[in-house]
């Protein structure tokens, strides 16, 4: 069976990433980004990218055709539907697959509007973040059953084997997503709460030791404590500030949990943590510090 080709919008820290591995697994792919320097960065492993819009797309030959947006959320509309972008090229029979981070309400409405033109439209929730070149992203995808076949192989690729799903109607990809970050939220608030309570003791402990335990055997092992590790061996705690930047998906979690019913009381505080965190008296906390340089170790995200 011949492999479906594609086009991705967005070339950064994920996007690019798509685009590379999806090229090293024999798909014929393109990338699309506004600035020279991302397109440059994937031309590198030898895919075709460009800045031209119009090229992007007729890169495309074959039908249906499939694309790829990995776009901030608020501008997704705006790409998808403006006369000056992607949306002037949609044609009756298109596959759209939203693989950033919206919000899961606003993927239904806009899998509802797009079909209203014959065109298919995917919620694709992906983690892995810098990792997920080398070793596969996790995938979560929602839209129309009987299209899922036409994209199960671009999603495979993509994953590293069975850590990709389709879970249901539009807006159930981002919807998995969104409490995944909640998860992540609470989790890593956790360990870094625990962190600055030792680092606090008067003991003198040795966290990079603490860490080398918690990492085999325990009941806390985990990527984020692995990420402690690398976090205490390479990087400046000190000279770090604790502003945690965040992306939304947490909140969006805090008050869908509330919207259902559901006592989300762990995740609500890890959000009203960072929000607290733009506060310069709470930059100077360990744990605040300590969960900025985790998001910098798996999501390549920017410290202050």
């Amino acid at each position: 069976m011949k492999k479906p080709n594609m086009t991705v919008f967005g070339l950064g820290r994920m996007g690019g990433q798509i685009v590379r591995r999806l090229y090293a697994n024999g798909f014929s792919v393109a990338g699309w980004n506004r600035s020279q320097a991302h397109v440059d960065e994937v031309k590198k492993s030898g895919a075709f990218a460009t800045t031209d819009l119009a090229g992007a797309v007729a890169f495309l030959s074959d039908s249906p055709r499939i694309f790829w947006i990995m776009l901030p959320h608020e501008i997704v509309d705006d790409f998808l539907f403006g006369a000056e972008h992607l949306g002037k090229f949609l044609k009756t029979g298109d596959i759209v697959i939203d693989g950033g981070n919206s919000f899961y309400k606003d993927s239904m409405a806009r899998a509802e509007k797009l079909a209203n033109i014959g065109v298919h439209f995917f919620d694709c929730g992906t983690s892995g973040g810098v990792w997920g070149e080398a070793n596969g992203f996790a995938l979560m995808v929602g839209g129309e059953k009987k299209i899922w076949p036409a994209i199960e192989s671009v999603i495979r690729a993509l994953s590293s084997g069975d850590n990709y799903a389709y879970l249901g109607k539009a807006g159930a990809g981002h919807f998995t997503k969104m409490v995944h970050n909640g998860i992540e939220y609470g989790m890593m608030e956790a360990i870094a709460e625990g962190y600055g309570i030792l680092h606090a003791s008067d003991f003198g402990l040795d966290l990079s030791d603490v860490t080398r335990v918690y990492r085999k055997g325990s009941v806390v092992r985990s990527w984020l404590v692995d990420l402690c590790s690398d976090i205490f061996k390479e990087d400046d705690i000190a000279n770090t500030k604790g502003l945690i930047d965040s992306t939304g998906e947490g909140e969006w979690t805090a008050k869908t949990a509330k919207e259902l019913g559901v006592d989300a009381r762990v995740i609500a505080d890890a959000v009203a943590v960072r929000a607290e965190s733009k506060e310069k008296k709470n930059q100077e906390k360990f744990s605040n510090r300590l969960v900025a340089l985790m998001r910098k170790h798996f999501g390549g995200h920017a410290i202050h």
